[in-house]
């Protein structure tokens, strides 16, 4: 659908426009919108009265704009550059009116395309003929299985319809309809004599648009441009955070690395502590070694099982490969410190399934207020993770630490706790489900829904987006462990998000991780 109406505006690709967007009711961020749209239609009338374009000859950049072209990697000028000139050049103008009814249809709707059309254009025939059509009404058949859902009837009872937009929404039945006029008078309700108006009140109802970027060949520093026009238009940034979304676009990578996981037997000298759920139940061994990720800025975390039967419990750590400019004052910071989930009391340990067996303890781990009388004012982010037990045999405790370190001049703006997305559409995380996981849950997840849930969220063209394929010799231990991640990126706007905090938690009988998320006000803002 997008890639349709963008081809009307001479632009390429699927990235859906502002114009869709709105036309829609989206909310922009591509990756949200897709996981929570199963279909799209619209019926209307486009009426065109005339057309304005630019003249036939070859378009060029004029000197202003060319030398305001960044030539190297600098976020603060691309941004400037973006919000200053902005990404297209309008060549051709459509001036008219439209009266337009738009459905955007959920993944928990059970309505078929078939059934959704006919209602649709059943719709269409009563608004559109001032109620002189066959009104939806006269399909609805009780007892039968073409039962015409109720919001159809709200659009058509609402008296909200002289407005310029008006939409009703059914949680029920999934689907959101979005009834819209634009030029002539749109206050009229009656769509014939809005058609009369048309003419001497038109509006822009059509853009056609040439990218500035096919203007750059042969300017220095034209492909970094061209990328972070590329990226603006597919994750739409709020253009005030568009500078730190650019500092926040460079590789991430996990720590510890694939090919730095433990895939040989230990030495029986070197056993790893275990932990016990229940009586004959299996072993779970944990990992303690400490995860870092050198200082770089931490974007997220999981849980995963190494070794090479799968059984090891350890920490991973997200993080950028490089430090972004806004967070260079992190390289000269003294000051990292420890903390743990050790430091707190009982009513924080719960039995992860049997009382009298192993415990975690559920304690969020943050940074100490009273570290902020050691250090001069600035943040506190994750740079390191560990897993660590504490007690005696059958009932010992898994615990978190997290290392913290000093981000000099920077403020903490806003917080979030956030946990490991659940395979619901409600979920604002990018999920990538680690292979090891496909076979455990089919049992229990309706297979067609599943499927829906991850082609809805799949944006990584990998082949093995979620790291390479682990076999799973015991099956057993995917029953108590949550290896989903809990990270967040250019799709969790405004897209500079970094890790301030955890915690372990029990849920469904599993040991989980939930996440505490910041932004942060960086050293240039405070100057402002």
């Amino acid at each position: 659908m997008s890639e349709l109406l963008n081809q009307k505006s001479l632009v390429q690709g699927k990235v859906p426009s502002g114009y869709f967007n709105a036309l829609f009711g989206l909310s922009g961020g591509w990756l949200n919108d897709t996981k929570e749209t199963k279909h799209l239609a619209f019926n209307g009338y486009f009426i065109s009265s005339y057309n304005l374009h630019l003249r036939a000859s070859a378009l060029t950049l004029c000197n202003e704009v060319k030398r305001a072209v960044p030539s190297n990697w600098e976020p603060a000028a691309l941004s400037r550059f973006i919000r200053t000139y902005g990404t297209h050049i309008i060549v051709e103008l459509g001036f008219g009116g439209q009266d337009v009814i738009c459905i955007r249809q959920n993944h928990y709707s059970t309505i078929s395309p078939a059934d959704l059309k006919v209602h649709l254009e059943d719709l269409g025939d009563c608004l559109f003929t001032d109620g002189n059509g066959e009104s939806p009404l006269n399909h609805m058949t009780r007892g039968g299985t073409n039962k015409v859902p109720e919001v159809f009837f709200k659009i058509l009872r609402s008296s909200n319809l002289m407005l310029t937009s008006h939409s009703e929404s059914s949680t029920k039945d999934g689907l959101t309809i979005i009834y819209s006029k634009r030029g002539g008078d749109p206050y009229l309700c009656s769509h014939h004599k809005w058609l009369q108006t048309v003419p001497n009140n038109p509006d822009a109802i059509l853009f056609k648009f040439v990218p500035i970027t096919s203007l750059l060949t042969g300017i220095p520093g034209s492909g970094y441009l061209s990328h972070a026009i590329n990226l603006y238009l597919r994750y739409k940034p709020d253009p005030d955070e568009f500078e730190h979304f650019l500092e926040f676009q460079v590789p991430r990578q996990w720590a510890p690395q694939y090919n730095e996981l433990n895939i040989v037997p230990q030495h029986p000298q070197q056993r790893s502590p275990t932990l016990r759920f229940r009586l004959f139940g299996p072993k779970l061994r944990i990992n303690t070694s400490q995860v870092s990720s050198n200082r770089k800025p931490s974007v997220g975390l999981r849980l995963y099982l190494e070794g090479p039967n799968c059984n090891h419990l350890a920490i991973h750590i997200q993080h950028l490969s490089s430090i972004p400019d806004i967070l260079s004052s992190i390289t000269s910071s003294k000051f990292s410190q420890w903390e743990s989930s050790e430091d707190f009391g009982h009513e924080f340990l719960e039995p992860i399934q049997w009382n009298s067996y192993s415990r975690l303890c559920s304690a969020p781990v943050k940074h100490n207020p009273k570290w902020s009388e050691m250090v001069a004012d600035g943040a506190f982010i994750v740079t390191s993770a560990q897993l660590v037990t504490r007690g005696r045999w059958l009932k010992k405790c898994l615990h978190l630490r997290l290392l913290f370190t000093h981000v000099p001049g920077c403020t903490v703006r806003k917080t979030e706790w956030a946990r490991a997305p659940s395979g619901s559409h409600n979920g604002s995380l990018i999920t990538n489900i680690s292979a090891v996981l496909s076979s455990t849950f089919s049992r229990r997840e309706n297979p067609r829904l599943r499927r829906q849930e991850t082609e809805a969220a799949a944006m990584n063209s990998g082949i093995f987006d979620g790291g390479p394929p682990v076999r799973v010799q015991s099956q057993k231990l995917l029953g108590y462990v949550d290896m989903k991640e809990a990270v967040r990126g250019a799709n969790d706007a405004p897209g500079h998000w970094l890790v301030i905090g955890a915690k372990l938690v029990k849920e469904g009988g599993k040991i989980g991780l939930h996440v505490k998320f910041a932004l942060l006000n960086y050293c240039e803002d405070s100057e402002e």
